[in-house]
């Protein structure tokens, strides 16, 4: 299974389309996008600086961690109403019942992500360190994926062909701060892509890009 997270800033791309039209096409149940929350959880944040220059009614990260997961929801109705033959999934089971439709797939997460026992066993840290790169890779770590692939919109990412070591990449904030400790436990293969290199999957799913591609963690 492939896990592919879809930045949100991906949605300012007419690529966006093609990355959605690509799962769609090819997806046969074995890929599931995890979306960004881009402006939604954009919003958020917006939100929780407002209210902290206030005498009361502040939103505290745990609470904001928990609006930005339910603004990725959000994200993910938005794609799935852009690409209707995409098809939105909450949980493993209809996972499955979607991959046995042969469905390109399309992740909410706020009824995994939120559930404290599915957390207990890989806890998430309540912050803005996590993002949705470090929710596409608890997701690749729960359904046991073969490989997780981020697709970012920073052109600094173009000028970094075979040298994706992730600490260089935290340092310049292209990946969340939260992702090395996910990685420890990872079976999974990490590759890192930028928006406009979708044609790299024109032909499907069922190889994987040129090691260039592939995050380095040492």
């Amino acid at each position: 299974m492939w896990v592919i997270k879809l930045g949100g800033s991906v949605t300012h791309y007419g690529s966006l389309v093609k990355w959605l039209h690509l799962v769609a096409r090819w997806g046969d149940g074995k890929v599931i996008i995890v979306p960004g929350g881009g402006m939604y959880a954009d919003a958020v944040r917006d939100f929780q600086r407002m209210r902290a220059g206030m005498a009361d009614g502040h939103i505290n990260d745990q609470q904001a961690h928990a609006l930005a997961i339910y603004a990725m929801d959000q994200m993910a109705r938005s794609l799935v109403a852009m690409v209707p033959a995409l098809t939105l999934v909450r949980n493993p089971l209809e996972i499955a019942e979607s991959g046995w439709q042969h469905r390109g797939l399309v992740w909410l997460p706020s009824e995994m992500a939120l559930n404290p026992v599915l957390a207990n066993e890989l806890a998430l840290p309540e912050t803005w360190d996590i993002t949705s790169d470090s929710l596409a890779a608890w997701l690749a770590w729960q359904l046991e994926a073969s490989h997780l692939l981020l697709v970012k919109s920073d052109d600094r990412l173009l000028a970094m062909h075979n040298d994706l070591q992730l600490e260089k990449l935290q340092a310049i904030d292209m990946v969340d701060q939260g992702f090395s400790s996910l990685l420890k436990q990872a079976k999974f293969q990490t590759w890192i892509l930028h928006q406009s290199q979708y044609r790299l999957f024109e032909e499907g799913f069922s190889g994987h890009p040129d090691q260039d591609y592939l995050l380095k963690t040492e």
